[in-house]
C-alpha cells in the first residue's frame, strides 16, 4: 500500500512539473497578429451607393462618392470613372457611417481575440471603460498602457479600432486614500476620465460627492455606475460625464430606497415601487445636466434573465469566445440557473430586464442622449456582433431604428465633439464607411448584412472580414493563447 502511494505521488509530482513546463512554455511562445492588408487605397470611388441618412432617417438615391486619402471630397450623381482612383460599383448597396460602441472592456489579448471582431462587425470607434490593467494594475506603479502599446504597433500594420479613451484603473473602493490623493494620482497616470463602480459599496455618499468635486477642480472627467445610496440631484450637479448601465438608474426611481440582504428581494422591491413622475422627474434632469447614459441593454439584467434558455448559453458566438474564459461563463450560468430555479424567481429577473428596457425608452422620450455600448467582455456579451444586438435591443425598448442607429453613429461624435469628422456620411467628413447588403431603417437587424468595410484607407470586402473571424476563431482555442488568458487572470487575483 505504501508502495502504490508512493508511486502515486511521484506521479502526480511529475504531472505537476510537465503540466507547469507547457504551461510555461505557452505563456512565452509569440503571438501572431491579424495578418492584413498593407497597400492603402488613398483614391477611392464608389458608384451608385444609396447612403443612409441617420438623422434625417432617409435613404440616398443613387450616389457617387469620391474619397481622398481616408476623406469624402465629393457626393454627386454624376456617372464618372476618374483616373487614378479604384473605382468600385457597389451596385446600389447601402452605406453608412462605420459604428462606435461606447461601453466595452479590453485585454492584452484584444489583438487576438477582439480587434478582428470588431472591424468584421463594422465597429470600428470604441471607449474603452476597462483593459486588462483595471484590475490589477497599483495606483503608485508606472504603467504602459496597452492602448500606446497598440497604437504604436498600428503604425506598422496591427489592425485595430479607433481607441478614443482607454481607462486602466477601476475605483470600486478608497481604503486608505483621500478622494484629493486619489484622483491626483490618476490625474498623473494620465487616466482619460475617473470611473467609478461603487455600486456594492457602503462608502457614504459624501465621499462619492467629494470624489466628483475633486475631478471637477482637476479637470478630469468622471462617469461610471451610480451608487444606490448617493441622491442623483446631487451626482448631476457636481458634474458626471455618463452613466453606465440600466440597472444602475433602477433604483432611483423609488422613493424610497431599500436594500436587502438578497439580491432578487431588492429587485422585487424596486419593480413594485416605481413612481413614474419621479422617473420622468430625474430623466429630464439627467437630459438638462447633458449627462449621457449608455444603457448596456444588451448585457445589463438581460443575461440573469436569459441564461435559462440554452438558445442564448450556446450561441454561434461562443467558438470565439477564449476556452479559459468561456468555461468560466458556463459555470457562471450553472451557479446561477440552480440558485434561480424557480418560476417566480426568474420572473422577477425576466421583470427586471425589461425594466431596463422601459427606462431606456422613457430616458430617450425625456431627450437624454443614449450612447450604444455592450459591456463586451461580460459574460455572454461578445466584442463586435453584441453591437449589432444592442441595436435591436434599443428598438425593443421604443427607439426607431434610425433613432437607434444614431446612437452608435452621431451622438458618440457629439460626446466627443467631433462632429466636423465623424457621425454621418457628408462631403469633408473622415470616410469610415459600412457598406451593407439590406437597409437597417427598414429592419434594424440589416446592419449585419455587411459587404465592405472602409476603415483607415483600407477596403475589407466580405473575404477579408471572414478571415478576420476565422483568425479569431483560431486564437480562441489556441493552447498558448489560452495559457496567456489564464496567466493575466491568476495576476490579476493575486
Amino acid at each position: 500500500m505504501k508502495k502504490l502511494l508512493s508511486k502515486l505521488i511521484r506521479l502526480l509530482f511529475i504531472c505537476i512539473i510537465l503540466l507547469t513546463i507547457a504551461f510555461t512554455v505557452g505563456i512565452n511562445l509569440p503571438t501572431e497578429n491579424f495578418e492584413q492588408k498593407t497597400t492603402n487605397i488613398s483614391k477611392l470611388y464608389l458608384k451608385n451607393a444609396r447612403i443612409i441618412d441617420i438623422k434625417n432617417g432617409k435613404v440616398s438615391e443613387s450616389q457617387n462618392i469620391t474619397i481622398i486619402d481616408g476623406r469624402i471630397i465629393k457626393i454627386d450623381s454624376t456617372d464618372e470613372n476618374p483616373t487614378e482612383f479604384q473605382v468600385i460599383d457597389i451596385k446600389n448597396k447601402y452605406v453608412m457611417p462605420t459604428l462606435w460602441d461606447m461601453h466595452v472592456h479590453t485585454l492584452s489579448l484584444s489583438p487576438q481575440l477582439h480587434f478582428p471582431l470588431l472591424i468584421a462587425n463594422g465597429v470600428t470607434n470604441i471607449r474603452d471603460m476597462g483593459d486588462g490593467d483595471s484590475w490589477i494594475s497599483d495606483l503608485d506603479k508606472p504603467l504602459e498602457k496597452d492602448k500606446l502599446i497598440w497604437e504604436a504597433a498600428a503604425k506598422n500594420g496591427l489592425l485595430m479600432p479607433r481607441i478614443w479613451e482607454s481607462c486602466s484603473y477601476h475605483v470600486e473602493e478608497l481604503e486608505d486614500i483621500s478622494p484629493k490623493d486619489l484622483v491626483t494620482g490618476l490625474k498623473a497616470r494620465n487616466e482619460p476620465f475617473i470611473k467609478l463602480q461603487l455600486e456594492d459599496s457602503e462608502l457614504p455618499a459624501a465621499t462619492f460627492y467629494a470624489l466628483q468635486s475633486e475631478a471637477k477642480k482637476q479637470q478630469i472627467k468622471i462617469l461610471g455606475h451610480l451608487s444606490c445610496n448617493v441622491d442623483i440631484d446631487t451626482v448631476l450637479q457636481n458634474g458626471y460625464r455618463s452613466i453606465e448601465h440600466a440597472w444602475a438608474l433602477i433604483p432611483h426611481f423609488v422613493k424610497e430606497k431599500k436594500r436587502f440582504e438578497k439580491d432578487l428581494e431588492t429587485k422585487a422591491y424596486e419593480l413594485n415601487n416605481q413612481d413614474l413622475v419621479l422617473t420622468n422627474s430625474v430623466l429630464k434632469k439627467i437630459a438638462n445636466s447633458n449627462t449621457y447614459y449608455c444603457p448596456t441593454n444588451v448585457t445589463s439584467n438581460r443575461k440573469e434573465a436569459l441564461v435559462f434558455d440554452k438558445e442564448f448559453t450556446e450561441s454561434p458566438h461562443n467558438e470565439y469566445v477564449e476556452t479559459v474564459q468561456l468555461k468560466l461563463w458556463r459555470l457562471w450560468a450553472s451557479l446561477h440557473k440552480s440558485g434561480y430555479d424557480k418560476p417566480e424567481q426568474q420572473a422577477i429577473l425576466r421583470n427586471y430586464y425589461r425594466k431596463g428596457l422601459e427606462i431606456t425608452d422613457l430616458a430617450h422620450k425625456n431627450g437624454v442622449k443614449i450612447l450604444a455600448g455592450t459591456d463586451a467582455l461580460d459574460r455572454y456579451v461578445y466584442h463586435g456582433f453584441s453591437l449589432h444586438d444592442e441595436l435591436v435591443e434599443l428598438t425593443k425598448a421604443g427607439l426607431s431604428n434610425a433613432e437607434a442607429l444614431k446612437t452608435a453613429t452621431i451622438t458618440p461624435s457629439e460626446y466627443y465633439q467631433v462632429t466636423a469628422d465623424y457621425g454621418s456620411i457628408e462631403e469633408g467628413k473622415i470616410a469610415d464607411l459600412l457598406i451593407l447588403e439590406k437597409n437597417p431603417l427598414e429592419e434594424i437587424s440589416n446592419t449585419k448584412s455587411i459587404e465592405a468595410v472602409y476603415f483607415n484607407q483600407q477596403l475589407y470586402e466580405k473575404q477579408d472580414l471572414d478571415s478576420m473571424k476565422n483568425y479569431v476563431r483560431e486564437q480562441a482555442k489556441s493552447f498558448s493563447i489560452s495559457c496567456k488568458f489564464l496567466w493575466n487572470m491568476l495576476k490579476g487575483m493575486f
